[in-house]
């Protein structure tokens, strides 16, 4: 079940969904049983055509009123003793709430305890009565996706699975714009006038036709209309128990992972989900920040470069990389995620007196060109070594930790030899430890 946010301490919250084919919807919280008819209708309201939804309270009702954060909406009244309605108009109301915008209803009751109430709805479009040929499968859903244009960037989109040559949707009006996704699925997308045309009345169908050889063979048809399809009931303050979401790290990172010239937000979540990110520059602003740490990641892809990176050594000259691990590092951390933090955070296994991180160099990729572990050299191809790590990585700015350490050895000079890797791009953390040594 969804809440839409979890509830605050000392707060009561009831939570319930509604599936397409339910006909009411129920919560309970403390004395109040509140249900609403799911199918809203659409009648016309002081000459304006408006969205009804019905509702029954088990208490004797004092007060409705309807809002959203910060102003009210639509309109709530009672209409008998148990009895309300809210009432959102076509235009710019309704297709607020049909986007995604929760809609909260104060519910003030002469009996009970308590008497003063908070409840939240959700309204998408729904297709149900589907009937007709079975190849064709119609997703219940239509939900509000983001595609960036210039005139409005909101999209309802629905989805039908068929085997065939084209699907023709039509109906009197409210017809989708269709779409081929692959060999058996196409995308329905409604603009809001659309979707309200398709929705009103609810008692008109859409057909859709299955076309096979440039004719019509078969046909499906299904209602789409206005349904609540979640209810929740509070006695604490409703903007505790559900406040507005910031834009979330799995959509922000969804969004900045598609294509440059991308408009098509639909595969990164919910049109109101993606709004919120669409300007945000820094994600970290409003993620809650959790201690820098490194996980350790399956590092077996170099391994074919550190065997290489070992060839030819000698009696009087050898070489060695012991090991290559990697890490990643937290997206939104305290402290941030950087190649000091990296280090802080490393366990370095097997070798004693590590130089303290102001002992090595710090450097960039240009400085690697120095480096004995990445560099072409006497040793080994070091640059084939640092090609492989930026193909696991992800190439791009590498901000780098070199050490050396002199040990121990009798007429020669072996020195250990330590990088610490961090690419910001990727997050991840790359990790070498080995040796050099020649005789004297």
């Amino acid at each position: 079940m969804d809440s839409g946010g979890e509830p605050a301490p000392e707060q009561s919250l009831a939570v319930s969904e509604a599936e397409a084919t339910a006909t009411r919807i129920y919560a309970s919280e403390a004395s109040l049983e509140l249900s609403f008819e799911t199918m809203g209708t659409f009648e016309t309201r002081n000459g304006v055509r408006s969205l009804v939804l019905k509702a029954t309270a088990n208490r004797y009702l004092q007060y409705v009123f309807s809002f959203v954060p910060d102003d009210a909406f639509g309109t709530a009244n009672i209409i008998s003793e148990r009895r309300f309605e809210v009432v959102l108009p076509v235009g710019h109301e309704l297709n607020s709430i049909l986007s995604g915008l929760p809609l909260f209803i104060t519910v003030n009751t002469f009996t009970g305890t308590p008497t003063q109430y908070t409840a939240r709805i959700e309204v998408y479009p729904r297709f149900f009565d589907f009937r007709g040929t079975s190849p064709v499968w119609i997703d219940e859903k239509v939900d509000p996706v983001y595609v960036k244009d210039p005139i409005s960037s909101l999209v309802y989109r629905g989805r039908a699975d068929v085997l065939a040559d084209g699907l023709l949707v039509t109906g009197p009006d409210g017809i989708p714009q269709v779409s081929r996704v692959d060999a058996d699925t196409f995308k329905l997308d409604w603009s809001y006038s659309a979707v309200e045309q398709a929705m009103d009345p609810t008692t008109i169908p859409l057909a859709f036709n299955v076309i096979q050889g440039g004719q019509a063979v078969s046909q499906k048809t299904a209602r789409l209309v206005p349904r609540v399809t979640s209810l929740a009931v509070t006695t604490g303050d409703p903007y505790e128990v559900w406040p507005t979401p910031a834009c979330e790290l799995a959509v922000y990172d969804c969004i900045h992972a598609q294509p440059a010239g991308t408009l098509d937000f639909g595969l990164c979540g919910s049109y109101r989900q993606v709004s919120r990110c669409q300007y945000v520059t820094n994600i970290c602003d409003q993620t809650p920040n959790v201690p820098f740490a490194l996980t350790e990641i399956d590092a077996s892809a170099l391994e074919a470069a550190r065997d290489a990176w070992n060839d030819g050594s000698n009696n009087g000259a050898w070489h060695g990389l012991d090991s290559i691990s990697a890490y990643t590092t937290p997206r939104c951390s305290q402290p941030a995620a950087s190649l000091r933090a990296a280090y802080d955070a490393l366990q370095w296994p097997g070798y004693r007196d590590i130089p303290a991180f102001e002992a090595g160099t710090v450097t960039n990729r240009a400085g690697l060109a120095n480096s004995i572990l990445l560099s072409t050299n006497y040793y080994g191809d070091g640059a084939a070594l640092l090609a492989a790590i930026d193909a696991f990585t992800g190439g791009g700015e590498v901000q780098a930790w070199l050490g050396t350490q002199e040990v121990p050895c009798q007429n020669c000079h072996e020195f250990n030899q330590f990088a610490v890797l961090y690419y910001p791009a990727s997050r991840k953390v790359v990790v070498l430890r080995g040796y050099i040594g020649y005789d004297s």
